[in-house]
């Protein structure tokens, strides 16, 4: 394997050049400036130096009480830094390896707090700076902090010359070289001869980066800018004069997951509201059938073997299922082409994120977190703010001028979208060039004609997701799909895998949405019982956040004193941080109503049980009483939730 190019760069007579350039009063000015930024933002003092050549930061650094980890790719830099280290008094730990080819478990470096990168970025391509940026951000922690200097091509263009020389001490460099604006880099060779007579030819390609370009890189490796300075100055003004500039970045807020919310397994005792298992019940029937439907059709070892070669996204199949479900307007018609399949919601939303395409991403405060929390990978910048209704929306997409918008319809808070405040928001969105993803994971829970996928015929820009997961009960088929506009269809399918759905998967779905309103049952046993839990709940002395009437949640402010009260009751709720800090929204509790008998009898007590009283899952004869007191009150299911 060739060795790269900077690697027969930083020999011993790259060093007798930039000895004479980094004087003794430079390197001084240069570590105190990163001591104060370093004391100023790192949460330690472990300190990794990327790049460290002679150690000439990393012993500054050392000296002033810093535990500093250097990490080189020269072999002879390394052993200066290490006699220079010794001759100074302080430890530092040294390793080889070539960073813009090896990955930080290459690097033998683990628990830092900072990161420094000084005169040592630019040797390879866009990609592998990319690359090392994003190696970068795993290896600090959620609070560390980066500080990346860069040489500003728009100085050094100001003087650049193809050729020039320089003698040091008896030895003469020869500078040949040529700037290619077109790639950015600055590539040739350096002819040097020695004191003695000896020669040696060494190759120079450099990439030379505007300050923005720096930025970029840094936004699509994850972090934020928290402040750029000039030539080591703090706050200085940074000119088409100034030579070297710093970065100072974080990593940038993630998005929880939510998975989060789940993880953690509930006490032995606990009434866990943080899901709704029981809203199976009420569709069981439906989902009876539509296997039982599967024992008409092929084998099973046919079945499994199929692949949809022909209909890849599924579309040909689904199409006339889906409009005829969603009660497509008469008279219109759902061309296959407009509908994809997917890995469910999950992964449509994954994949949906690459549309914003380096774009800015406008999303609800109160959002779900699947899309936003995917554009990290899409090298994408997230907007957060409250989308509370249309004129909300719209001037927050005039505002932010987003690449891509999503909605969540319904939404954890507040009432779902009409179409007519959809229709406002895409039309925004589609004079700034952009995308609106409607997001109705959470669909099924309301009438089959109530869906803004109909909205996609004569909405330019415009894409709304259905699952097989929420209402349905049907989440391990793992079976979304995507409506778009006629526009849009095209780029849906360039991001979205194709063969997402499996056959088997798809077979089921074509079951259940053949059905006659199979959901009827679910939506029933939700109206009644959601309004007399919301009774026990503010009887508790619980504030209630609004949410749309038939949504099987409830939604809490997620605040100590609420949560003592539901400690008390032994009752738990799944926490929703917000989108991003300082948002304007603050952190939820969503408590998923209880469906089932067993589930709503172990509420009732829950809420009539003091803390002193054992759980609701073995309540005492008071708590007992309290439920039996409270039966009235208890609708049962119809016969058609069973």
């Amino acid at each position: 394997m060739p060795t790269p190019w900077y690697e027969r760069y930083f020999t011993a007579d790259y060093w007798t050049f930039a000895d004479d350039e980094y004087t003794a009063e430079r390197t001084s000015a240069e570590v105190a400036y990163l001591a104060d930024v370093l004391a100023a933002y790192a949460p330690g003092r472990r300190v990794l130096d990327l790049g460290c050549g002679v150690g000439r930061h990393a012993v500054g650094l050392a000296r002033r009480g810093f535990d500093v980890v250097g990490v080189d790719v020269s072999e002879y830099a390394l052993d200066r830094a290490a006699a220079a280290a010794a001759a100074a008094g302080v430890d530092l730990e040294l390793h080889r390896a070539d960073l813009l080819g090896a990955q930080p478990p290459g690097w033998g470096v683990a628990g830092v707090d900072a990161a420094i990168c000084v005169q040592a970025f630019g040797w390879g391509t866009d990609a592998d700076q990319l690359r090392l940026l994003r190696a970068v951000h795993r290896l600090l922690p959620a609070d560390g902090v980066l500080v990346l200097d860069h040489s500003n091509v728009l100085a050094i263009a100001r003087h650049y010359r193809d050729e020039a020389c320089a003698d040091i001490g008896g030895t003469t460099f020869h500078f040949q070289r040529r700037y290619d604006p077109a790639t950015g880099r600055s590539s040739g060779r350096v002819h040097v001869r020695r004191s003695d007579g000896s020669t040696a030819t060494l190759p120079d390609d450099v990439r030379l980066y505007h300050p923005t370009e720096v930025d970029t890189l840094l936004t699509r490796a994850g972090f934020a800018v928290a402040r750029t300075d000039a030539d080591f100055s703090p706050g200085g003004a940074i000119t088409m004069d100034t030579r070297y500039v710093q970065f100072v970045a974080r990593r940038a807020p993630v998005v929880a997951s939510a998975l989060d919310g789940h993880r953690e397994p509930a006490s032995p005792g606990t009434l866990d509201l943080r899901s709704a298992p029981d809203e199976a019940e009420p569709v069981a029937p439906a989902l009876d059938a539509a296997w039982a439907s599967l024992s008409a059709g092929p084998p099973a070892a046919v079945r499994s073997r199929r692949y949809d070669l022909a209909d890849p996204y599924a579309g040909m199949r689904l199409a006339p299922l889906v409009a005829a479900y969603l009660r497509w307007p008469a008279g219109r018609h759902l061309p296959p082409g407009r509908v994809t399949a997917g890995a469910g919601a999950t992964g449509l939303l994954h994949a949906l994120a690459r549309l914003a395409d380096g774009g800015t991403v406008l999303a609800d405060a109160a959002g779900h977190p699947e899309l936003p929390g995917a554009i990290g990978a899409a090298a994408s910048q997230l907007r957060v703010t409250s989308l509370r209704d249309a004129a909300a929306a719209v001037a927050a997409v005039v505002h932010h001028r987003p690449a891509l918008t999503v909605i969540d319809r319904p939404g954890l808070l507040g009432p779902s979208w009409t179409t007519a405040q959809l229709r406002q928001v895409a039309q925004a969105c589609a004079a700034v060039g952009g995308v609106l993803v409607v997001d109705e994971t959470l669909g099924a829970y309301l009438p089959p004609g109530d869906s803004a996928a109909p909205l996609t015929d004569d909405l330019p820009g415009t894409v709304v997701i259905r699952s097989m997961s929420k209402g349905f009960c049907a989440g391990g088929l793992r079976v979304g799909f995507a409506i778009a506009a006629p526009d849009l269809a095209d780029a849906v399918r360039a991001v979205v895998p194709p063969l997402a759905g499996s056959a088997l998967a798809l077979d089921v779905t074509t079951a259940l949405l053949t059905q006659h309103d199979s959901l009827a049952p679910l939506r029933e046993r939700i109206a009644q019982v959601k309004p007399m839990v919301e009774r026990h709940i503010t009887a508790a002395g619980l504030p209630l956040l609004p949410t749309d009437p038939q949504v099987p949640w409830l939604a809490l402010p997620d605040e100590p004193t609420v949560r003592e009260i539901l400690a008390t009751r032994r009752v738990l709720a799944k926490p929703v941080p917000p989108l991003a800090p300082g948002d304007g929204c603050g952190a939820l509790l969503r408590m998923s109503v209880p469906l089932s008998q067993a589930r709503l009898t172990a509420f009732v007590a829950a809420m009539s049980t003091a803390a002193a009283h054992p759980s609701p899952a073995h309540p005492s004869a008071a708590a007992a009483s309290a439920a039996a007191a409270c039966a009235t009150a208890v609708p049962r299911p119809t016969s058609a939730g069973h």
